[in-house]
């Protein structure tokens, strides 16, 4: 399987996060490469906010990715090799399995 970029176009128009756009967040946590990760989370993020009406549910959703950036920031702070960073690591990986689940 072809690993997408978080900014390939065939993603785009989709309003929720697909699960190739999940398996690939999580590849780039599971790889400590916490800064694509955010990005990715951001690039989900700005699907919703373009969106000429937003949703409860859409407000719900930007909520839990925004939390999800906050713990992948926090374990790109601290690192793998810090028990913070490793907590903060698996905290954002609970959180997108729970917004994936959603």
């Amino acid at each position: 399987m072809r690993v997408n970029s978080c900014r390939d176009s065939k993603y785009n128009h989709v309003s929720s996060m697909t699960v190739s756009v999940a398996q690939l967040i999580l590849k780039h946590i599971e790889e400590d490469k916490f800064l694509d990760a955010i990005q990715c989370v951001q690039n989900e993020i700005l699907k919703i906010e373009v969106k000429t009406e937003i949703a409860s549910a859409d407000r719900r959703k930007i909520k839990s990715l925004t939390a999800i950036m906050d713990k992948l920031s926090e374990a790109a702070m601290f690192g793998s090799e810090w028990d913070e960073g490793v907590r903060a690591k698996k905290a954002a990986i609970v959180k997108l399995q729970k917004v994936c689940a959603a």
